[in-house]
């Protein structure tokens, strides 16, 4: 007979430990998610109005100000991807690969807006120039195998779902 099913285990001082211990660590993990969620909440609004305060304070050019722009709302949206999975795991869900791929691809994205706007500014040395190019290459390879595995991950998901019925009862 499984101790699940003895009624003499649910008298266990040691499972009566161990389930209180277990309530106590899944309190914890709770309350840390919340206290995250909170804390990325606050960084991506600080974000924003960091972005808004630079932008407006800027004496660049517009194009160089529409970077900057661009860079920060990217980086909210990384902090807003982070955030929504924070979310999903509070609200019962499974953690999940997606998300942290489409993270991966914006701060990638973030990171070729950076080099293009450096190999535009004048005054940059050609060595420079071209490491930067080979580092633009670099990450575009980046972003290419992480929007595949992002293909694949949703293609093997996909797979993994069960048929439609074909045709749905009326309501």
């Amino acid at each position: 007979m499984s101790r699940r099913t003895d009624p003499a285990a649910d008298s266990d001082p040691r499972n009566r430990a161990d389930a209180l211990a277990l309530r106590v660590l899944v309190w914890g993990e709770h309350a840390l998610l919340y206290l995250v969620s909170i804390i990325l909440l606050i960084a991506g609004g600080g974000i924003l109005v960091v972005t808004g305060l630079t932008v407006a304070r800027s004496h660049q050019s517009w194009a160089e100000r529409f970077v900057i722009t661009l860079e920060g709302l990217l980086l909210i949206l990384i902090v807003l991807e982070i955030f929504v999975t924070v979310l999903t795991h509070l609200e019962g869900g499974r953690l999940m690969l997606e998300p942290f791929l489409i993270v991966g691809v914006i701060a990638v994205i973030r990171h070729i807006l950076s080099i293009v706007v450096r190999l535009t500014l004048p005054g940059g040395q050609p060595a420079e120039s071209r490491d930067q190019l080979i580092e633009l290459g670099v990450y575009a390879g980046v972003v290419f195998v992480l929007v595949a595995a992002l293909a694949l991950s949703r293609r093997t998901r996909r797979a993994d779902d069960p048929p439609a019925p074909a045709h749905a009862p009326a309501a």
